[in-house]
């Protein structure tokens, strides 16, 4: 007999049953011998590699995460792919290789990456950019956490600097992917640079503690060097780093680079806010999507403030509560770029040494952890300041009844819309991934924007904003 079964990745899917029972018996044939619980172990393992086959070869749709296909086909055939290009590309190029953290999510690669992307082109070499992984398995994801997840996504799913070639108008090799760099500096080719550490004791390569000096000193070593593939062990910007003052010291020169300059995020991610441009911004002009796949010339696209939007960023996602406790605890720092002195509502953190415990967690759980009350009264406080203001957007982790109680108060104080980016503008299930990106590109371009100053994504907000040329004023923090 013959089925005939729907198949949601292609054509109907023919089945012989004669064959099926025939590889039925076959197996029951061999498990007949075996013990019961052999036999058990025998189903787990078919089940187990069926399973694998399916998520590895078919990758269907939800709940399984996207396969992001056409970026990794973008990556794969990037003209600097070629092997044939003369030097300081090619087979015989200049090429460098950071070791990135991994399971430490977007914000915290980000900020790393563009510097090391900074870095790249400060000494005429090649970025090797790698994925952003969340969970360290060879699998497509992690299959014992739910909701599954993608383990690992392609850096152009988030940004585009990495890819549109930008480094070409500056006489410096583009960046590559980490598998491109693998194919042209096999291990036998690498030169690696160990950066001494508790992890590293005997590194050959001691940073320096200034912001500044760290950036020239590995500047020099990697331009000076006369090796082709150099690859650099170790932390170069660790958690310490954007915890010092080091992001103050080099943020006037950071923010004037080719990297930031160019720095957009994907033509994946516009294209989310292209769809709700017309709720959000409706006199905005789209993206034209066709100028971020490629850079044109040492101008970057340049866009405009939404001047009616207020974006808050409201962190309440898992264990936030005790970050911020933690925090408090250790009289913590403003994370990254939200320590700079101009922006509103850092200058009390971290606090004197000799503040009450009491108080100290009282003012760190205000900033860190702001609750309805105070949120309603500083969207109100924003909108008589800043009387353009109609609009709010709102970047959140917390839980769905807790940011819908927000939501109705906010709307009750006559707010025109009330967005919330994670249910109302990429609610879809390809798009949630890159969700991130989304909020950051609408509060980048926000008229007002509330950060939380103890969040990596906040401080790439900032960033951002400093780069764009806000007033200072208008990047805020509770």
């Amino acid at each position: 007999m013959r089925l005939i079964l729907p198949n949601p990745v292609g054509g109907p899917v023919t089945i012989d049953t004669s064959v099926l029972s025939a590889g039925w018996n076959t197996v029951r044939h061999r498990l007949t011998p075996l013990a019961p619980s052999a036999r058990r172990t025998q189903l787990r393992l078919l089940l187990l590699v069926g399973l694998v086959a399916l998520v590895t070869f078919v990758h269907p749709a939800p709940p399984f995460p996207p396969s992001y296909s056409a970026e990794y086909r973008i990556e794969r055939d990037l003209p600097q792919h070629d092997r044939t290009l003369p030097f300081p590309e090619g087979k015989n190029g200049r090429y460098i290789k950071f070791d990135v953290p991994q399971g430490t999510g977007f914000n915290h690669h980000l900020q790393r990456v563009l510097l090391q992307h900074h870095i790249a082109v400060l000494s005429n070499r090649s970025l090797a950019f790698e994925p952003v992984v969340k969970d360290e398995t060879w699998l497509p994801f992690e299959l014992t956490r739910w909701p599954w997840r993608s383990a690992r996504i392609p850096l152009s799913a988030y940004v585009g600097n990495v890819i549109n070639g930008f480094e070409r108008f500056y006489n410096t090799p583009r960046a590559v992917s980490a598998d491109f760099y693998a194919s042209v500096c096999p291990r036998s080719k690498q030169h690696v640079i160990t950066v001494r550490s508790a992890e590293y004791p005997d590194g050959d390569l001691e940073l320096s503690l200034d912001g500044q000096s760290r950036i020239t000193q590995l500047q020099v070593a990697l331009l000076t060097s006369d090796k082709g593939c150099v690859r650099v062990k170790g932390e170069v910007f660790d958690d310490a780093y954007f915890d010092s003052q080091a992001p103050i010291d080099i943020v006037d020169k950071l923010i004037k680079s080719p990297v930031l300059q160019h720095f957009t995020f994907s033509p994946s991610v516009l294209a989310i806010v292209n769809s709700v441009m017309k709720a959000i911004a409706p006199e905005s002009p789209l993206y034209n999507l066709d100028n971020y796949f490629r850079a044109h010339s040492t101008s970057a696209p340049r866009t405009s403030q939404w001047r009616h939007v207020l974006a808050l960023h409201l962190r309440r996602g898992d264990e936030w509560v005790a970050t911020c406790h933690e925090k408090g605890m250790r009289r913590a720092p403003f994370a990254g770029f939200n320590k700079l002195p101009l922006l509103p509502g850092n200058e009390n953190v971290p606090p004197a040494e000799d503040m009450v415990e009491a108080t100290r967690l009282g003012l760190y759980n205000a900033k860190c952890l702001p609750d309805v009350t105070a949120i309603i009264a500083r969207a109100r406080r924003m909108r008589k300041n800043h009387p353009l203001l109609r609009t709010i957007y709102i970047l959140t982790d917390a839980p769905d009844e807790w940011i819908d109680e927000v939501r109705r108060w906010l709307v009750s104080d006559a707010w025109d819309n009330v967005f919330i980016g994670r249910t109302d503008v990429y609610d879809a299930w390809p798009d949630r991934e890159v969700g991130v990106a989304v909020d950051m590109e609408v509060a980048r371009r926000a008229g007002v924007f509330v950060g939380n100053g103890f969040s990596t994504t906040s401080s790439n907000v900032v960033l951002l904003r400093q780069r764009d040329g806000v007033h200072p004023d208008f990047t805020q923090f509770w």
